[in-house]
Formats: C-alpha cells, structure tokens, sequence
C-alpha cells in the first residue's frame, strides 16, 4: 500500500511538470521596441520568483540583448538596422526547483515615429461625467484620447483604476462609458489606465474621470428677514450686519447679491455676505431685497429675501442748566445699535487665556461694558477689552467658524448694543 501511494504520487508531479512546460511552451510574448532604444532601455520584465534567467536564440541576434537576474530584458547594442525586418525571436530559459521552462520572445524594431502611442504627449487625459446620469453614458472630454501607428488594428481595455466595473470601454474607438450609476458623495475621481494595442506592441495612458455633482438643491437663506441698525454718522465702509445661506448640495458655497444687482448706499461682498456701507446714508429705513447662488453649473437661486437697515441719529437731548422749579423736557433713554465690527484672526491668536484680542470703541469715558450671554471662547471686562477666555479650536467652532457675541454699553444717556 505504502508503494502505491508513492507511485502515485510521483505520478501526478510528473503530470503537473509536463503542464507548466507545455503552457510555457506555447507562449509567446511579443513585444515592440523603438529603433532609436539605447543600450540598458527596458523592453519588458518576466516576472521573478528566485527563478535563474538565460538567454538563447540565433547567436547573431542574441547577442544584441540580455536578460538581467531580476528578468528585465534589455539592448546591449544599437538597433536601428532592424528597422522593419522580421522581429527578433529570442528564448528566455528559466530553471526553478521544480524544473525549467521556456519562454519565446519576439521582439520588433520599429521606426520611433511609427510607433503605437496615445497623442496626448504626457499620456494623461481628462474627462468628466455627472452623477446619477443612467448607465451607458458616455465620460466627455476623451475625444483626443486615442492611439496612432502601429502595425495593426488597434484595441482598447481598460487595465487598471477599475476594480468594481463603474466604466466601460469600446474596444474598437476607446470611448469610455459608465457601467453602473455614479454618485458625487461617494467617489468624486477615478484614475484608470488604458492600454491601446496592436497586437505586437502597447501604449497606456492614464485617465482622471471626475464625477460632477448635480445641482439638486437651491441655496436657502438662514433668516426669510434681517434687520440691522446704524448711526447716520458712521464711518464708510462699516460692516453694517452679515447675511448667510446654507445649501444641502456637498461643496455648494452660496455667494450674495442685491437684487437688482446695485444699491447706492450698500454693498455685498459676495463670498462672505457682508454688507457695507459705501455712502453716506440718509436718516430713514433701507429695505434691501437680496438672494443667494450656488456655485454649481447652471446655478440656482434662493428665494429673495429681505434686510431693513435703520439709519438712526444718536443725539439724545437733556438741558441740565434748567432749574427744578421749571419743567424740564427730557428726551427718553433709548436703546441704540452700534455698527457691527468684524475681526480676522488665527487660530493660534487665541491660544492663550487672558490675551486682549481687541478693545471695543468708546464714545464716552464713562461707558461700561457687558456681555449679552456668556460664550465659551471670549469674554469682556467692564473697560471694553474683549479676552481669550479659552484657547480657541478650529474644529470647535460653528459652520461659519465665527465667534459672535452681542456687548451691551451702559453710562451717561446710553443704553444700547
């Protein structure tokens, strides 16, 4: 029993090795190289497993290649008479532990202008297709990428970048198309490789695919009304209040204008939503109409939505010289808004505890100063200077990374924010 199992055994490795030899036998690599290939350019690399490489054929072509120890195959000499004659036909022989084989090699020599390549010169092309579009869509902006020379018809595949089967490709014109229904969100860029063939030789060229997202959402502003005040002697250019929007589409950044697009007293910068004074204002009511738009092609638009500005006079009445015996008209402490102030800082700027970032404007010695609520980054003392009051945290801050607060201002005849 112990003798027939042995005998089968040896069997079936003898088998097996007449199958690896008889596959290798009957393979043939073929491969093309440019007339102008200097001595040491890679023409192709075997694949290496600690096998020993040699190489054999006609001794007067042979001689005109080698093989290194890792598999690469190489020109030791000029090949330019070789232009257009019939391929070179080398054996690469490999000796392993479990036996040795035999690869042919044909390798043709070809005019380098005659040689199959992709037009582009760096090999990398560019295309773009939208999301949910159903499948079979063709990726735009691939109508150069296509291969020319060789000695053959020329096929397409795709080799690599791929491995869930999203695209598709005409082996015959190279127009890549989807295979399944693309989503921005999830993958927003494919980097595949092409390889363009003629059965002797093969070019690749490397494809970035980018999947636009789909307008689906208008921007919505934050507020459907916003009301702001300031002096009638402020300053121009005061930032008079910010107006901001949010848009459900990923990567969507609404920008801001007037509708109509100008005002004479105000403007919008449009990235941000603030809204600046660049006149001097009249002592009344502004009612400003405004709207957002994304930044996806073609945009959308918010509904309009509107901003008061209130334009008030800050001189407030009070005849002191007049005696108790006299009635004294007195005008009535009222609240008041001051322009609203914007600062831009680092990160960093705020990292310690205590630092006076900036110190509020006073308009009277006397005022005192207060937070509306307390907030968890700054905080005011009664002078008006406004501190680190914890080391800041990018990550931490809202969607707008501002830290906004309200500052009541309390002294003689004042009462407002």
């Amino acid at each position: 029993m112990k003798s027939r199992g042995c005998s089968i055994a040896a069997v079936v490795g003898i088998l097996l090795a007449l199958s690896i030899a008889g596959d290798s036998a009957s393979d043939v690599m073929r491969v093309a190289v440019p007339h102008d290939a200097y001595p040491g350019y890679s023409i192709c690399k075997l694949h290496y497993y600690g096998q020993a490489f040699s190489l054999h054929g006609d001794e007067k072509t042979s001689s005109l290649f080698t093989i290194l120890a890792d598999g690469m195959l190489m020109p030791v000499a000029d090949l330019g008479h070789l232009v257009d004659r019939p391929p070179v036909k080398l054996v690469v022989r490999e000796e392993a532990q479990n036996g040795t084989t035999e690869k042919e090699v044909e390798v043709r020599i070809v005019d380098y202008w005659k040689k199959l390549r992709f037009q582009q010169p760096d090999g990398h092309y560019s295309g773009s297709v939208y999301e949910n579009e159903p499948i079979g869509t063709t990726v735009e902006g691939l109508e150069r990428m296509f291969a020319t020379g060789g000695d053959g018809k020329i096929t397409y595949s795709l080799v690599s970048g791929d491995d869930l089967g999203h695209f598709a490709i005409d082996n015959a014109t190279g127009e890549i198309r989807t295979n399944a229904v693309l989503d921005a969100e999830s993958q927003e860029e494919y980097e595949l490789v092409v390889r363009a063939t003629d059965g002797v030789s093969s070019a690749d060229a490397k494809v970035s695919v980018r999947v636009d997202n789909l307008n689906d959402n208008a921007p919505m502003a934050d507020r459907s009304v916003y009301e702001f005040r300031i002096p009638e002697d402020a300053e121009i250019y005061t930032i008079v209040g910010n107006v901001s929007a949010t848009d459900a589409d990923e990567g969507d950044k609404p920008v801001f204008h007037f509708v109509p697009t100008r005002h004479p007293v105000f403007a919008v910068i449009p990235k941000t939503g603030q809204i600046l004074l660049i006149a001097h204002p009249e002592l009344k009511s502004y009612k400003l109409m405004m709207r957002a738009q994304d930044s996806a092609k073609p945009p959308k638009f918010s509904p309009p939505f509107h901003v008061y500005v209130e334009v008030y006079s800050e001189e407030l009445e009070l005849d002191d010289d007049l005696t108790n015996d006299v009635d004294v008209p007195k005008t009535r402490q009222r609240r008041s808004v001051r322009p609203t102030k914007s600062y831009e800082y680092k990160e960093t700027d705020g990292s310690k505890p205590g630092k006076v970032m900036f110190q509020l404007d006073k308009k009277h010695p006397s005022e005192m100063y207060k937070m509306e609520s307390p907030v968890k980054w700054v905080e005011v003392d009664s002078a008006g200077d406004v501190k680190v009051k914890e080391p800041w945290d990018y990550e931490q801050l809202g969607k707008e990374k501002t830290i906004d607060f309200w500052i009541f201002v309390t002294g003689p005849n004042i009462n407002g924010k």
